[in-house]
């Protein structure tokens, strides 16, 4: 596990850059920030040597113990694969002093391209294959960036014109991108056309409480929102081409008080969804039913990410932890214990984890109310296989699953 930003508030939200994975967009209740992670997420084998670093310091001229900087890498002596059991030990909690950082340009460390001073930023998206990203802000604010540059290139939505922004999203295809809000709006604009008067081509009232989540589902005209309704139907289903009145093609009754979050598996097929009081759901979008349901958290799921490759997702609730499931079978194969924990009494109650990300090489990048971005590498050599035994029903003719097992293997 390495920490690649502390500080004493919450971070609210980051990105990648999807043209340059290595460049992020980190937003804390101060600024938003620029970062160059590229020693962070390869590090030289040195590292793990204390004697060889001192001596690269001595060689450089620097004191690493006490020259000071915001950002850090630290290498958690727990965050290892166990020989016994191939599973995860708990890594160690490091939340170091100021005065612990060593200084920036480093190999340890990560480089600030750019600061800009905007406030109150509580959602990031990056474009899925252009360099720009949007921000949505906590007076309604949404503001389209390009990677490096100072200056937003539109402001889609001025400050007074929405609630809070809750999510923002690119469609698949680039072209289109979303954002909802705290009173239970989405709004979705054109590309080509949100400098245009600043108005969205479509808004629909998705929830009459809360719009909290919302992500495409397979074309940039169907969607799945999760927020908090009456009836508790939290999660929906929306295709956009139809008349509004018409437009929820499927709601779901489920998540007491409420969804926080949810996610779409494209080759499975199926949205995730999070509930406040711990619990996942699992929906196929075909059959537009209820596939599972199991318990995931003793407190609110606030965040969920999918492996790329679609062979685990990930949940992060209130109370910090984080736990990776495998997609298929939903068994547990890692927990992070208090990755965010809750802030203490003598500081702002903070929510656990805010935001989590899985990129192609298995990186998980997450951050929180304790007020760290950290990213760790998932263990390679723990593929989830899962075996189904099937037989054929002789009077139906149809296959049917009479037996599953599940274990870990070390393939890679």
């Amino acid at each position: 596990m390495k920490i690649i930003h502390k500080e004493q508030d919450s971070i609210t939200a980051f990105c990648i850059n999807m043209v340059s994975p290595t460049i992020i967009a980190m937003a804390t209740t101060k600024d938003l920030q620029e970062l160059d992670i590229s020693q962070v997420l390869a590090l030289p084998s040195w590292l793990d040597d204390d004697t060889e670093y001192d001596i690269l310091h001595l060689n450089s001229g620097r004191a690493p113990r006490h020259d000071n900087d915001d950002f850090m890498v630290v290498s958690a002596p727990y965050d290892k694969v166990s020989a016994d059991n191939g599973h995860l030990q708990q890594p160690a909690v490091v939340a170091p002093s100021q005065s612990q950082l060593p200084q920036s340009g480093t190999n340890k460390s990560a480089h600030i391209k750019l600061k800009h001073n905007i406030h109150g930023i509580k959602r990031l998206a990056s474009h899925p294959f252009l360099p720009y990203y949007l921000t949505g802000s906590q007076d309604g604010t949404v503001h389209l960036f390009e990677w490096g540059h100072e200056n937003p290139m539109i402001t889609p939505r001025t400050a007074g014109s929405s609630a809070k922004i809750t999510r923002l999203q690119f469609n698949p295809q680039g072209n289109k991108f979303g954002a909802s809000d705290h009173d239970g709006n989405l709004s979705l604009w054109q590309i080509n056309q949100s400098a245009a008067g600043n108005k969205p081509f479509l808004t629909i009232k998705c929830h009459d409480k809360t719009l909290s989540d919302f992500t495409y589902v397979g074309s940039s005209s169907l969607l799945a929102t999760a927020g908090h309704s009456h009836e508790s139907k939290n999660v929906c289903l929306w295709d956009t081409l139809l008349p509004q009145r018409k437009a929820c093609v499927q709601a779901f009754s489920c998540h007491d008080h409420g969804s926080p979050a949810l996610v779409y598996a494209p080759q499975h097929q199926v949205v995730i969804s999070g509930g406040k009081k711990g619990d996942i759901c699992i929906f196929d979008v075909r059959q537009h039913t209820l596939r599972h349901t199991f318990q995931a958290h003793d407190s609110c799921v606030k965040a969920i990410s999918l492996d790329p490759a679609e062979e685990f997702f990930v949940t992060g609730s209130a109370e910090g932890d984080i736990k990776v499931w495998a997609l298929g079978m939903h068994g547990l194969m890692h927990h992070f214990a208090a990755e965010h924990a809750r802030s203490s009494i003598f500081r702002n109650i903070g929510v656990g984890v805010i935001q989590l990300h899985v990129d192609t090489e298995q990186h998980l990048f997450s951050c929180g109310a304790d007020g760290s971005m950290k990213v760790r590498r998932l263990p390679q050599k723990e593929l989830v296989v899962q075996t189904y035994m099937s037989h054929h029903d002789s009077q139906g003719g149809s296959t049917v699953n009479a037996g599953a097992s599940q274990y870990y293997t070390g393939l890679r």
